[in-house]
């Protein structure tokens, strides 16, 4: 009867495979762990052959007796390693024997953890939130395993060098996901994995309608998979936005319902576009802890490439401190941390300090960032928004919004001029 935890044919195959053709290794020496085999004498022989073979030295029964040492005994001493040798078949089925071990070992690694929640539950002094959270973060953590990070140095140059040369290969292109906007583009690099972004302004310079066009542009034309999590605006109020957005129609007729034959016609198209987009709107999720659970549960099963929330200082954080302070930095260390962990772009709206309205030149910059410095050193980038015609009528700049890129850790900074078209609330 197969056991649906372990498969000892496997583990001892696996073995002598590797000892009759040590060059079998390379297929499996990345993503089979000597803690993915159920035996321990099996886990013990493997360790010692990866040792071996990192030493470039052979992987045969005499070998390994020196390299068990001490341990030698425990897996049944010399004549278990010359049963391994002996009943070994062709090494061109490492490959899948070590993918039937690592399956095993996933499925033991999965009911440990269910046995552990189940625990839990049953203990007084866990929320059903906390419990979901603990539960959705050690999946993540599961099924990432495959891909661990050893530290070494020579493996993460050689991978920066692949992905140089793809750059090359495509011509320079940007590393990251398109903004959408080029000249933005140019400065960041895109939307790149693991940054955190914060995109700031004083109220009514149009930050949500920049985050909007930001994940327009990214789920309909660039294919990713965008979460867009508003605490401020209900969930048809912004796809009405986004239909006025993405086909120029007037925000005023979509919101009357007085449009004309043609407006219907091009509602009708934008509307099956996004429709079929992977941009995905939250409006009732206001909490930390319940943005990180649907993020994390949106990476396991659709995949997710960028977040995005209306705004920071409207997130309930689970455990409010005295200082607001004190809980902005918290929050913002958070999505930092959640950029890692999904390996993925967060871009955090913000308010500003009232600073700007002070000053002759109302522009903002670094300091005005409400209420914490700890935006400004969690960011990967800063970006503000700037319409000098909401401060002066007799302004050149009537149409245009500018995005002001205060903070670039990884490049240079800028101010980039884009055109405002106030009565689609949409960004060009």
């Amino acid at each position: 009867m197969v056991n649906r935890f372990y498969n000892l044919e496997a583990e001892i195959n696996i073995l002598g495979a590797l000892f009759r053709d040590n060059k079998a290794f390379c297929s499996i020496i990345d993503f089979l762990e000597s803690d993915d085999f159920y035996y321990t004498k099996h886990k013990l022989v493997y360790n010692a052959a990866v040792k071996l073979y990192e030493e470039d030295k052979p992987i045969d029964v005499v070998s390994l007796c020196e390299k068990l040492g001490g341990s030698l005994q425990e897996i049944g001493g010399i004549s278990y390693l010359s049963e391994l040798y002996a009943s070994s078949l062709p090494s061109n089925n490492v490959l899948h024997y070590g993918e039937i071990i690592k399956e095993k070992a996933n499925l033991r690694r999965l009911m440990a953890l269910l046995q552990m929640e189940i625990s839990e539950v049953q203990k007084q002094d866990k929320t059903s939130d906390e419990i979901v959270d603990s539960l959705e973060s050690a999946f993540l953590k599961l099924k990432r395993r495959n891909n661990l990070e050893d530290g070494s140095t020579e493996k993460s140059l050689m991978e920066v060098i692949d992905t140089i040369e793809s750059r090359y290969k495509n011509g320079g292109k940007i590393p990251g996901i398109s903004t959408g906007f080029k000249v933005i583009d140019k400065i960041l690099g895109g939307f790149n994995k693991e940054e955190l972004i914060i995109l700031a302004a004083r109220p009514s310079m149009g930050k949500t309608a920049m985050a909007l066009k930001l994940a327009l542009n990214t789920a309909l034309k660039e294919k990713a998979k965008v979460a867009f999590f508003n605490l401020e605006m209900g969930k048809n109020q912004i796809l009405e936005r986004a239909l006025s957005t993405l086909g120029e129609i007037n925000c005023n007729s979509i919101k009357n319902g007085s449009l004309t034959d043609e407006e219907w016609i091009k509602l009708t198209e934008v509307s099956r576009d996004l429709a079929s987009s992977s941009l995905y709107i939250y409006d009732k999720i206001f909490s930390l802890r319940g943005i990180k659970g649907e993020c994390k549960r949106l990476k396991l099963q659709k995949g997710l490439d960028i977040v995005i929330i209306d705004y920071l200082q409207l997130i309930n954080s689970e455990e409010r401190a005295e200082n607001r302070n004190i809980d902005i930095s918290k929050i913002s260390r958070e999505l930092k941390l959640l950029a890692k962990e999904l390996d993925i772009t967060v871009i955090a709206l913000s308010q500003l300090s009232r600073a700007p309205e002070t000053r002759i030149n109302h522009r903002p910059m670094l300091s005005d960032l409400r209420e914490s410095g700890s935006l400004e050193q969690d960011a990967d980038a800063v970006m503000f928004l700037y319409r000098d015609a909401y401060y002066n009528r007799d302004t050149e700049d009537k149409d245009i919004i500018e995005n002001i890129i205060a903070k670039n850790r990884n490049g240079k900074v800028g101010i980039v001029k884009l055109k405002w078209m106030a009565e689609y609330q949409k960004v060009l």
